[in-house]
This record gives structure tokens, sequence and C-alpha cells, in this order.
């Protein structure tokens, strides 16, 4: 009786921790992030618009306990992507971001951060995957629920943060990191943020 109390309550618990994966992904059942024709491209998407949520104070957690605080990048715009291991579109778009990080360097600082996916199978999910510019950035869940508050997000999600730290765009789905357009739009939606007085 006390087994199969204890099985109960671990399948109990596995099961809502698959259900909040899927709250996060929305990649099962048909309800896939991956648009249907393909990827989203950089422009118009990343748009800025008005400022929406609170300034991002992440605290990410790295390798080996080091901690990196995201209000740190006050000062300066930025593009926030987020992922999760357990996200089948995050996976077909990780290679090509892992090649524009590497192309285009500090140009255009893009943060990847690794949300509800424990830092070992970010690490070797990486290390499989070949994906040495994607750095190993971690989240949990209950801190970007308490900041992306409109709503059930789709992961991947991109997001545009200003010199403020405050959310100006944002694209639920796989990005065209690939396009020849990208490095320039990006610079070029960076470079107004930057300009541009605070709203």
């Amino acid at each position: 009786m006390i087994r199969k109390q204890i099985d109960r309550r671990t399948l109990l618990g596995r099961a809502a921790s698959l259900a909040a994966a899927a709250s996060l992904c929305n990649c099962g059942l048909g309800n896939s992030a991956r648009a249907a024709d393909g990827v989203q491209p950089m422009l118009p998407s990343l748009k800025p618009g008005a400022p929406r949520l609170e300034p991002v104070n992440f605290q990410l957690v790295g390798p080996g306990g080091t901690a990196l605080s995201l209000s740190t990048m006050r000062g300066r715009p930025f593009v926030l992507h987020l992922w999760a291991t357990w996200c089948p579109p995050c996976r077909l778009e990780l290679p090509a971001l892992n090649t524009f990080i590497e192309k285009t360097g500090s140009t255009v600082p893009v943060i990847p951060v690794a949300v509800a996916s424990p830092m070992p199978k970010v690490m070797v999910f990486l290390a499989q995957g070949n994906l040495p510019h994607i750095a190993p950035w971690t989240l949990g869940q209950h801190e970007f629920s308490q900041w992306f508050t409109s709503g059930e997000p789709s992961l991947p999600m991109t997001c545009v943060i200003d010199a403020q730290g405050r959310m100006r765009a944002s694209v639920e789905g796989e990005m065209a990191w690939a396009a020849p357009e990208s490095q320039a739009s990006l610079e070029k939606i960076l470079s107004d943020l930057q300009a541009s007085k605070p709203a």
C-alpha cells in the first residue's frame, strides 16, 4: 500500500512537470511554436514598440555556480533568447543561432537562456549539438513566470531589451538567424534603441 502511494505521488509529480513544460513550449498536440510556412523573418517581427513588463532582473546561473545578473546590462540594448532542452522547435533553431552569434560576436549582443532546464542537461545538450557559442545560462521556470506576466508564452522566444532593461519587442517561434539581412536588421534595431530617449 505504501509503495503504491509513493508510486502515485511520483507519477503525479512527473505529470505536473510535463504539464508545466508544455505550458511554456506549446509544442505538443499540433500546437507547435514552429510556423507552418517556416521560420519568421527578423523584420518587422522585432520592430520595437512601447515598453512591456518590468525591467529584466534575472539572476542567471551558469556552470559551476557562476552567475550573471541581467541588471548589469543596463545602458546597452540586447537580445534575450529563451529556449529549453525539452522544446523541439528550440532544437531546430539553435544551430542557426549558434552560427549567428559566432559571426556577429559583441556587435549584436545575444544572451541565450535555457528556461526550466537543469544545468547538467543543458551542458550535455550543447556538447552533443556542437553548439559552442550558445552560452549555458539557465533560469528557473518560477523566475521566468514572475517576469513574463503576459499570458502563456511559447518557446523559443526572442526578445529585444532596451537600455533600461525593458522588453520592447518579442517573437514566439523560430527566427531567421541565417537570413542575409539578419545581422544588419538587428544592428539597426539595437542602434536605434540606443540612440532614442527612454520611452
